[in-house]
């Protein structure tokens, strides 16, 4: 049978909408963390369509289309996406805020090659452009699907025309953003907007952040911006011919000031110069009015004495740069072979470019541990301009060479090396700067994981939190075994061209603590250290339900309807007990003083709800209104809130 002839599939579905609010503004401000961003939202947001029992049919960028075996799935799927972001949107500013709007419908729809087609479709879409920012809407048959069976409130928005439709669609409002209680004496419908503040939840659920990003050394004087990161590169200041303040930049080398010395004779120099200073001062005075030959000369002259001052060699290495390129340079610099070994060999590593000048300093340093200018270089070179990110492998790395060149200063150990003073100063300046940005970046905690955990029905979701890039993230149970990797996402990491690493881990429910490691390899595919994070089943569990406890407030009591106006639903109270101490009721104005029994918290499975298990209480017919107080587990005590009752039809 031709396959255009087959017939049509058709079903009833539900079909949930998503996209993010102001998303080109988003991305306009900041692309590569917008879209790393938003790859760490959608595995979140896929995982929670999965786990609901949906399916994602269609996506194109920020926009997603998924579909549910059932409205309620989908409602509860929605509710789970909204506060799952909000938790995670505490962790940026609200501009920098990335907002999910939903809408949902249910009904016949046509299915051809794995895409869903029909008015249903359209109407979700139309519904979703009707949601503010954090909230859903739902169409009137999703409302009477979820009516009773959710446990945030709804309100009713009346007929909405909207775009391409020819009839107008009865819109409901589920707004998890409403404010989660009010002060006790004040009464709150559940169909009713409130402009009651909420309170911001402690438990930041998950973040992926990328903390810390590369960093550039802040070499020169004149930059005092405290930012860590894209700071230029030092150089030699190399005055030209008949340019005596002229300053030429060389990638890898460490700025020497300009200023000339001092000293007697013709025009500064002297006739016949005795000690170093003198001959490396009157080096300096022929650079400095142009004779480049003559300078270079005298330097070349110096180190051929067997000196270990640094000085002429960083003036020499840049001259020879300058006027012959760097190939040349290497080549004339093979001609003080009978000066001073390391001078020699550090001139050759200030001609190398790119990361075997790095390889050549440390060649030199592991050598000499003492000659102390080359762990000044090192820093300089670890924090210069370079494509990519500085990892926080290379910032402990510089921070070490400046431990090491610091110290080296504090014994006495750097004056033989350098006999400039001013540019003595110049670098204990520069590196005490440096130094102290990357110590307060790691005593900020900048530079580590961490994880959070989010209890679920069927267990739990730890998300882990990065302070960089990575391309692999690995964890363990416990002290032993082996490592293993979280997967890959099907997303590209702009910063590294590479999958990202999937940013959780899925485990049982369970009753004892336990440690588990956690290492992840960076862009340069260095190891991290690994991380060992203490998860304490009970503790994790009563301050997470206690946190959705509090942005949920607004809905734990929802009087009945119809045949069940008798009763008090305590749903959400039931379902996340474990958090809870005590339950107190009070009726009509009256202090909450009724105390509703909890059933006992089961820590391996703290969502189970046994089979006939009430969850209600009996109102009398002319109770107009309860007010509801919580004692949380350790002794925190809930504001009260109170509950009208809505006026019967």
């Amino acid at each position: 049978m031709d396959p255009m002839r087959q017939p049509l599939k058709r079903k009833i579905t539900a079909i949930l909408a998503a996209d993010i609010a102001e998303y080109t503004r988003i991305t306009a401000e900041d692309e590569d963390e917008t879209l790393s961003r938003l790859g760490a939202y959608r595995q979140v947001f896929d995982d929670l369509v999965a786990r609901g029992g949906g399916r994602v049919f269609n996506s194109a960028g920020d926009s997603v289309m998924c579909e549910f075996p059932s409205a309620v799935e989908a409602t509860r799927c929605a509710i789970d996406i909204q506060e799952s972001f909000r938790t995670r949107n505490l962790s940026y500013p609200a501009h920098r805020q990335m907002h999910f709007r939903i809408g949902i419908s249910i009904g016949d729809v046509v299915e051809r090659d794995g895409d869903l087609l029909g008015d249903v479709v359209n109407i979700a879409a139309r519904l979703q452009a009707l949601a503010e920012p954090g909230s859903i809407c739902i169409s009137r048959s999703v409302q009477e699907a979820v009516a009773n069976k959710t446990s945030v409130p709804s309100l009713d928005m009346g007929n909405r025309e909207v775009k391409n439709l020819p009839y107008p669609v009865h819109v409901f409002k589920i707004d998890v953003k409403r404010p989660a209680a009010e002060p006790a004496g004040r009464s709150r419908t559940t169909g009713q907007a409130s402009t009651a503040p909420r309170p911001v939840a402690l438990w930041v659920l998950a973040g992926i952040v990328v903390a810390a990003s590369g960093a550039g050394l802040l070499w020169t004087k004149l930059s005092k911006s405290p930012v860590v990161d894209e700071a230029p590169t030092p150089g030699i200041a190399s005055p030209g011919p008949g340019e005596s303040g002229t300053v030429t930049e060389t990638p890898g080398l460490a700025q020497v000031p300009s200023d000339r010395p001092s000293s007697s004779g013709t025009d500064g120099l002297k006739p016949s110069p005795a000690t170093l200073a003198e001959r490396y001062q009157s080096a300096r005075r022929l650079e400095g009015r142009g004779d480049i030959e003559a300078a270079r000369r005298d330097y070349a002259a110096i180190l051929r004495l067997g000196t270990e001052v640094i000085d002429p060699a960083l003036r020499l290495a840049s001259l020879m740069r300058a006027q012959e390129g760097r190939a040349a340079a290497l080549d004339a610099s093979a001609e003080l072979a009978g000066g001073h070994g390391r001078m020699v060999a550090l001139i050759h590593a200030l001609h190398v470019d790119g990361a075997n000048r790095l390889r050549r300093l440390e060649e030199i340093a592991a050598a000499d541990p003492d000659f102390a200018p080359v762990h000044y270089l090192i820093a300089a070179e670890l924090s210069g301009p370079r494509s990519g990110a500085r990892t926080l492998a290379e910032k402990r790395l510089e921070r070490a060479a400046l431990e090491r060149f610091l110290a080296a200063s504090r014994e006495g150990a750097l004056e033989r090396f350098v006999i400039d003073p001013a540019t003595r100063a110049a670098w204990l300046e520069r590196a005490r700067e440096r130094q102290g940005l990357l110590e307060g970046l790691f005593a900020e905690g900048r530079d580590r994981l961490s994880m959070a955990f989010t209890p679920t029905s069927s267990g739990w979701v730890g998300t882990i939190a990065l302070p960089e890039p990575a391309v692999t993230i690995e964890y363990r149970f416990g002290e032993s075994g082996s490592f293993r990797s979280t997967g890959l996402m099907q997303i590209i990491e702009p910063r590294t061209g590479r999958p990202m690493p999937k940013p959780s881990i899925e485990f049982p429910h369970r009753r004892d603590a336990m440690d588990i490691a956690l290492r992840y390899t960076d862009a340069a595919g260095v190891a991290s250290p690994v991380t060992t994070i203490g998860f304490e089943p009970a503790t994790a569990l009563q301050r997470g339900m206690k946190d959705t406890l509090k942005g949920i407030a607004s809905s734990w009591a929802v009087f009945g309807t119809g045949q069940n106006s008798d009763r008090l639903y305590l749903t959400a109270l039931i379902s996340y007990r474990c958090a809870i101490d005590k339950v107190e009721i009070g009726f009509d104005g009256q202090a909450p003083g009724t105390v509703f029994p909890l059933l006992t918290c089961d820590p391996g499975q703290p969502f189970g709800v046994p089979a006939g298990a009430r969850n209600f209480l009996g109102v009398a017919p002319s109770v107009a209104s309860v007010a509801v107080r919580l004692t949380f587990v350790g002794g925190e005590v809930s504001e009260v809130v109170t509950f009208a009752r809505p006026p019967r039809r």
